[in-house]
């Protein structure tokens, strides 16, 4: 594992990029974790990951903001643990505002917070169609 603090330029280009989720940190040094995958820490808080060329908040900075949330039903949750997207029919709320492009917060119908996800269609998709793949998960806790 290779981790190490970002420079002042870096630092700021993420807190750039934080902005534009809605996010702000008060630290003045940023640090990149750099393996097999990418994450930002902001002291011991991982804030932000790379998943496929885009930098996405983490889950753990998403509850702390109250994120939009979609709640799903197990059998959801059973498919997204075993690499499948979230389709609509396991969904069975949203809390907040949700657009394509954004990201969101995955909750099981218990509360657990699972996960984090893009979204893929609108709102009304999810809610009316009920059918198709409308989440892409790109975090996951089991």
């Amino acid at each position: 594992m290779k981790r190490h603090f970002l420079s002042k330029r870096e630092s700021r280009e993420y807190k750039e990029l934080l902005d534009s989720f809605g996010i702000s940190v008060e630290s003045k040094s940023l640090e990149i974790e750099e393996n097999d995958h990418y994450v930002i820490y902001d002291g011991p808080v991982p804030i932000l990951v790379k998943y496929e060329e885009k930098w996405l908040p983490t889950l753990r900075i998403m509850v702390s903001k109250e994120f939009p949330r979609v709640v799903i039903d197990d059998g959801a949750y059973a498919g997204i643990k075993n690499g499948a997207n979230l389709y609509a029919a396991g969904i069975k709320g949203i809390v907040g505002d949700i657009k394509k492009g954004s990201t969101c917060i995955i909750e099981t119908l218990g509360g657990k917070k699972v996960g984090s996800a893009t979204v893929e269609s609108d709102e009304s998709d999810i809610r009316e169609k009920k059918k198709g793949a409308f989440l892409r998960v790109y975090e996951l806790y089991r």
